[in-house]
């Protein structure tokens, strides 16, 4: 019986562990995505902002995390992110806002740090929105992983990407539906580079014997 104990805390312990690491990864990769979008990439015809390939990856890092987690972890993540995004926002902000010591070059910094009020706004929306849906959907799918993976995925991509492009750029100018189709494709095809991770906590859970949350 006590063996039993230990193998139980054991087995729970790599769940925690691997939610930890999973979670950290997602987080960070969110706030690099965002300091790294004004950074502008042109590829062939295309113009995408530097952190579409990163941020594409963490829509298929979210269904790893539920698989692990279930939805109230996802439900959490999806808050915790909007926390941390607003907090990179917020803070970069009141750091531009204080005096330099003469002679130290600000406009770097002012252009890595500085985002409108517009471009905030319609970041976390269309992250926050996303985000729920996707993990709703990938929850009441059915019992096959690589439809869920690629059902929510789309979905996910097809709302944030709208919402941001929409509420970011509409009445700018900007050739937005040129820049929401370049998006959707490159988004959907790197968000499919992970779709491996899923399966390996899916196994990696089943060896320990553990059930998996989020199927």
């Amino acid at each position: 019986m006590r063996i039993e104990t230990r193998l139980k805390r054991y087995n729970q312990e790599v769940r925690e562990r691997l939610l930890t690491l999973l979670i950290a990864s997602y987080i960070g990769a969110e706030l690099v995505s965002n300091v790294t979008a004004g950074r502008l990439v042109a590829l062939g015809p295309l113009v995408i902002p530097g952190a579409l390939f990163l941020y594409a990856l963490t829509f298929t890092l979210r269904d790893a995390i539920q698989v692990a987690g279930g939805l109230r972890v996802a439900r959490d993540l999806t808050w915790g992110g909007l926390l941390a995004n607003g907090l990179l926002a917020c803070y970069s902000l009141l750091v531009l806002q204080l005096p330099a010591p003469q002679g130290f070059p600000t406009q770097p910094y002012q252009e890595v740090l500085h985002q409108g009020a517009r471009t905030v706004i319609a970041s976390l929306t269309a992250y926050g929105v996303s985000t729920y849906v996707d993990a709703w959907i990938f929850q009441r799918l059915g019992r096959r992983l690589i439809a869920r993976i690629l059902f929510s995925n789309g979905l996910g991509i097809l709302i944030d990407t709208l919402l941001f492009i929409t509420l970011a750029f509409a009445g700018t100018g900007a050739p937005l539906g040129a820049l929401i189709v370049g998006q959707l494709v490159i988004k959907f095809l790197v968000s499919s580079l992970l779709i491996p991770l899923v399966y390996w906590v899916r196994q990696l859970l089943a060896q320990q014997g553990l059930r998996m949350e989020g199927l």
